[in-house]
């Protein structure tokens, strides 16, 4: 069985947002990132806008050759739907993605999204996080396979970096403000959760030199979107200059 540690070292990371639906997947992967999230999809499909997390892992599984980046898909929920719909719809999309992705990122930075990271949905979101580190062992005992779990959420939120970390999450993806925060740091956090899941910084990345800062400030990886939708492939040569 796989169990080794969530990690995909120094080199940046391509954050999700960029391909939804596996179309330029090949392409994504070949382009030399440690890591390709694809996503933010929603469990099931939105017609017209998002293909369904069953779609986006059934055209990764179709993937020959898939180099050396590590495979995430970005999840969602389902438009629309009762925070108590959160476990459910968090659970198909691991059931759906396990077999394909190395790591699964539950998002929870979006604007839909926002609202779950109030104070009461605490014990929901606490509950839903406990059920897929379940569920993700469950399968990985049964399938040898076992597939890496990141929540994806704003660096200040604190009390669900500090949940997810308790339930077993192997990952936190951070995404930091434009401005310089006012409450929680990068290195505040991982001062706070020294030991527990990895912390991927995403957000204000745009040259070699915000990777080694984000690196000496306790993340153990970054991520980019805006740069790449910016230069496509080339940004790698702007962040990786002197970043093994």
């Amino acid at each position: 069985m796989n169990t080794a540690p969530f990690h995909w070292g120094r080199r940046p990371g391509l954050a999700g947002g960029i391909d939804k639906s596996g179309a330029q997947a090949a392409a994504l992967l070949a382009a030399g990132f440690a890591a390709v999230e694809f996503g933010t999809v929603t469990p099931q499909p939105v017609p017209g806008q998002q293909p369904g997390v069953a779609a986006l892992a059934a055209t990764l599984a179709r993937l020959g050759a898939r180099g050396d980046s590590t495979i995430g898909i970005g999840l969602g929920m389902t438009p629309g739907a009762a925070p108590t719909a959160l476990h459910d719809d968090w659970l198909y999309g691991l059931q759906q993605a396990a077999p394909v992705a190395d790591y699964l990122s539950c998002n929870l930075s979006a604007r839909a999204y926002r609202p779950l990271l109030a104070a009461e949905h605490d014990a929901l979101l606490r509950q839903a996080l406990t059920a897929m580190v379940r569920e993700r062992d469950r399968l990985a005992a049964a399938s040898g396979r076992r597939l890496a779990l990141a929540l994806k959420l704003p660096l200040a939120s604190l009390r669900l970096a500090v949940a997810a970390a308790t339930a077993g999450f192997d990952a936190l993806i951070l995404v930091r403000p434009d401005a310089p925060p006012g409450g929680m740091t990068l290195r505040g956090l991982a001062h706070q959760l020294h030991g527990g899941p990895a912390l991927i910084a995403v957000g204000g990345i745009r040259h070699a030199a915000d990777v080694r800062a984000a690196l000496a400030t306790g993340a153990h990886g970054v991520q980019v979107h805006r740069l790449f939708a910016e230069h496509g492939p080339a940004c790698l040569a702007m962040l990786c200059d002197d970043v093994s």
